[in-house]
């Protein structure tokens, strides 16, 4: 009877495993192994420099900014995929990129009801020099545009599952109406569960 026991026990123990965590501090910069099918953030890491490098030695961007720096405006990329995930920090890295490039100034569409009550507070007051006030309508506008979506496909077949990903961006003069860039970056992750 007792080796009954111990083999029951023994049996779901197997089956429902035994959890142990190791929590191991990394390079933020380094390339992790795969967790998940799941986009990780080597996989974010990646896309985000592929994409401002991309965009960074284009020559048709390089011609579009006839050695200006003109006002690039990005919108918020999009989640088109399943998951959850911090579109907003993926847009900032990519701004950061392209601004420590130097190729591109930059306007914030977030002007708040603080900035304006700032400009006002420097026009009506009197305590500033009118000449150099800053009123409401003298900010600059974007010449061209950034837009990005990530997207994903899933498949899932008996015990494996496969997940594609596409992250893409496209760059549009605002003048032109003409897109100037354009590229993608994809991430393919398969994973089989064993049978047991």
């Amino acid at each position: 009877m007792k080796l009954l026991y111990v083999a029951a026990a023994s049996v779901l123990l197997a089956a429902t495993g035994c959890e142990t965590r190791r929590v191991v501090v990394t390079d933020p910069d380094g390339i992790g192994t795969p967790l998940t099918t799941k986009i990780e953030a080597q996989d974010i890491r990646a896309a985000v420099e592929k994409m401002a490098e991309s965009l960074i030695a284009d020559p048709g961007v390089l011609d579009a900014t006839n050695g200006e720096r003109p006002v690039l405006d990005i919108e918020p990329m999009q989640n088109r995929s399943q998951m959850i995930v911090d579109m907003r920090s993926i847009t900032d890295s990519i701004r950061m990129r392209l601004i420590r490039s130097r190729l591109f100034r930059f306007v914030d569409r977030s002007t708040s009801g603080a900035d304006i009550a700032i400009m006002d507070e420097q026009a009506q007051l009197g305590l500033t020099d009118q000449r150099k006030a800053i009123r409401p309508g003298q900010q600059s506008a974007a010449q061209m545009y950034l837009t990005g979506a990530l997207s994903e496909i899933t498949t899932k077949a008996g015990r494996t599952t496969d997940r594609y990903y596409k992250f893409s961006m496209t760059l549009k003069d605002l003048r032109s109406g003409e897109i100037v860039w354009a590229d993608e970056k994809e991430v393919r992750k398969v994973a089989s569960r064993s049978s047991f």
